[in-house]
């Protein structure tokens, strides 16, 4: 009867564990790439994830994922994020993003390799993670708060701490976001408008970055991307501009990829200001899993 007892009290232990195990996923990508003008070189890489959720008894839910790169920040909080979400909304906390960055974004990217990520803009937070991001929706409009580490250098007094505050709002198949970040005196204002038309869809993306200091100035930023859907193959063209330097500095990329079904070819070219040596591209695999 005691063996019994055990051999069933095992199944139900068993039982709850396999209820509760988080699921595993992954990406990987394998290609070429020249960067700035150089020699051309294989690029490759593999990471595994892991994603958790569950829910307690009164409605709750909660979650985290992480990669297994990233496991030992994970357990500091600076890499991968926890989360709860309710009538509240959602709040997570980890390697967030602000609240700008969350609500505006950026425009599309072209390559396998983001080929030096040529379409961002300038956001200040995410440097002093762990940090919170909360968001709630109402219909239509989404709205978001985040704040970085309190108090995250215990050497230093009265450190300056990373905050936000942005409103989303999509109006059919057009959307809206714009928000503002601070740390100390610097600051960055963002704002961004998509769209979707049948198979295509464009994003612009504006942001102006004030480092706080007196005598310099302020850099402003966009980028501006359109996408195009026909059959597995996607295309995608960027341009982007800032206002580092005396003339600034202006960029533009093409890519394409084609769906595989859980891969992708995919393969990019971009050229500009900052790329004083001749452009960068690649050309790769792209793997989901």
């Amino acid at each position: 009867m005691k063996r019994i007892l055990l051999a069933s009290t095992a199944l139900v232990m068993s039982a709850g564990i396999a209820a509760a195990e988080p699921t595993v996923g992954g990406d990987g990508r394998m290609g070429v790439v020249s960067t700035d003008g150089g020699d051309v070189k294989f690029s490759s890489r593999v990471r595994i994830s892991f994603t958790a959720s569950g829910e307690t008894d009164n409605g709750l839910t909660f979650g985290g994922s992480i990669r297994a790169d990233n496991a030992s920040g994970g357990a500091s909080g600076t890499t991968g994020s926890v989360h709860v979400a309710g009538p509240f909304g959602k709040l997570a906390m980890g390697d967030v993003d602000s609240a700008a960055k969350a609500a505006v974004g950026h425009a599309e990217c072209v390559g396998y390799t983001g080929l030096g990520d040529l379409n961002e803009i300038k956001y200040i937070g995410g440097g002093n993670d762990p940090s919170a991001l909360w968001n709630y929706g109402m219909g239509d409009l989404t709205m978001y708060a985040s704040v970085g580490n309190p108090n995250y250098d215990d050497a230093v007094d009265n450190e300056d701490v990373d905050m936000s505050g942005a409103v989303a709002y999509s109006l059919g198949d057009v959307g809206f976001g714009v928000g503002v970040e601070r740390r100390g005196d610097m600051q960055t204002v963002a704002a961004g408008v998509n769209a979707t038309l049948g198979d295509a869809s464009v994003k612009l993306v504006y942001g102006s970055y004030d480092d706080g200091m007196a005598g310099t100035d302020n850099v402003d930023s966009y980028s501006a991307s359109a996408s195009f859907v026909t059959g597995m193959a996607t295309f995608t063209a960027f341009t982007s501009g800032n206002s580092k330097g005396v003339d600034g500095q202006d960029h533009f990329g093409i890519g394409a990829s084609y769906d595989l079904g859980g891969a992708k070819i995919t393969g990019g070219f971009v050229d500009g200001d900052s790329l004083a040596n001749g452009a960068s591209f690649d050309l790769g695999l792209t793997m989901s899993f």
